[in-house]
């Protein structure tokens, strides 16, 4: 009896959706992690299940809620045509948030809805209050592994769940970054009028893009050895995030979690420079950017397979600087693997480089922009 595990990043444009497929040949089950974009459900999650033959899923997260994340989730939820069954979900809301269970269902009032290929905004709680009433509605387990209460650090004991033969290993978030969430989502209720609230959608910092002749320039040490600034999305902060392990082979999901909380944990586990922890697979966080990624980090795994799901758009990921850091910091004879193709990721196919840093990149075959598989 064959026994596997894989990994599929589907196209969610400049966001996350990961299905994880583990079992035997005759018993496959199914983790689903984030939605991606609403034309993520459209487009690849409904047509996948259904070519595949998926109609349980083992669990969905739904790591924060910020749309390109979470908005595929709502129209996986909306769609009475779906023939599925999801046995257990993890999701944060405002009444984890301030922790508490969530209050009795309440009906579900309409929301504008937004452009499903237009580029996501950053923060996305609007979306948040929408998808815990259809949760209520559906019935299904939410959170069930932590009382009904959040998914957070220290509500189980050592941070592990099983799910028959896979172990979960929860990295994020802790309670410090579930209520810092607290003031931002309640000042968007204020503004909106809303009980907790619309989000305000800020606009994008500009970002200076290189041409394709400078980026085939860059110097690799420099940008390796810049300082990670941190980053400071409290939504970011809440990102469930954790350690998947089945059958000997662990992953490593990290959703779009603060770099400092990750160190943290990995130390917690016994992971050091002198003695990194061993994964077969490090998703890398919040799709490459240059402030959820460090030298520290890397240097506490030991991993042959990176996994960076991003098309570009809108912030541009992921940054140089943070590919810089893989490919120097991380492990040597490692893969990146990219689920698209773009300007902002395609120069570190030189081979120069890769010969000097002993490292790999890997795309999608032709015509399969936005999927990338792995299995072990």
């Amino acid at each position: 009896m064959n026994e596997s595990l894989t990994i599929t990043m589907l196209p969610a444009n400049e966001g996350d959706c990961l299905l994880i497929t583990y079992g035997a040949d005759t018993n496959k089950k199914h983790i689903l992690i984030d939605g991606g974009l609403a034309s993520t459900y459209q487009k690849a999650i409904k047509p996948y299940l259904a070519t595949h033959g998926i109609q349980e899923l083992e669990l969905l997260v739904v790591t924060h809620v910020d749309r390109d994340h979470i908005e595929g989730v709502l129209s996986l939820l909306k769609d009475d045509s779906l023939d599925i069954k999801v046995n257990n979900i993890w999701f944060n809301g405002w009444y984890h948030l301030i922790g508490t269970t969530p209050a009795p269902p309440a009906p579900v009032e309409p929301v504008t809805a937004l452009d499903p290929d237009e580029p996501a905004p950053v923060f996305g709680a609007v979306m948040g209050e929408e998808l815990s009433p259809l949760i209520q509605q559906k019935g299904w387990a939410w959170n069930q592994q932590f009382g009904g209460g959040a998914v957070e650090l220290s509500a189980v004991p050592n941070n592990v769940i099983n799910f028959g033969e896979v172990q979960l290993t929860l990295l994020s978030p802790s309670r410090k970054k579930l209520e810092e969430m607290i003031p931002v989502w309640g000042k968007e209720c204020a503004e909106a009028g809303m009980i907790p609230g619309v989000p305000i959608i800020p606009t994008p910092m500009a970002r200076v893009s290189l041409s394709e002749a400078e980026k085939m320039q860059i110097n690799v040490d420099a940008l390796a050895a810049e300082k990670t600034k941190g980053d400071h999305s409290k939504a970011n902060g809440c990102s469930i995030a954790f350690m998947l392990e089945y059958q000997g082979k662990r992953f490593l999901l990290s959703g779009d979690a603060h770099v400092d909380l990750l160190e943290a944990e990995l130390k917690r586990l016994g992971a050091s420079k002198a003695k990194p922890l061993r994964v077969d697979l490090f998703k890398i966080p919040h799709h490459g950017s240059q402030n959820n990624l460090s030298k520290t980090l890397l240097e506490l795994l030991d991993c042959k397979h990176y996994l960076i799901s991003t098309n570009g758009n809108h912030f541009q990921h992921p940054d140089d600087a943070a590919i810089a850091k893989i490919v120097k910091f991380g492990t040597a004879e490692s893969t990146l693997h990219f689920n698209y193709k773009t300007r902002f990721n395609r120069h570190w196919e030189k081979a120069e480089w890769q010969e000097t840093y002993h490292y790999r990149i890997e795309f999608p075959a032709e015509g399969e922009d936005g999927y990338k598989s792995l299995s072990f």
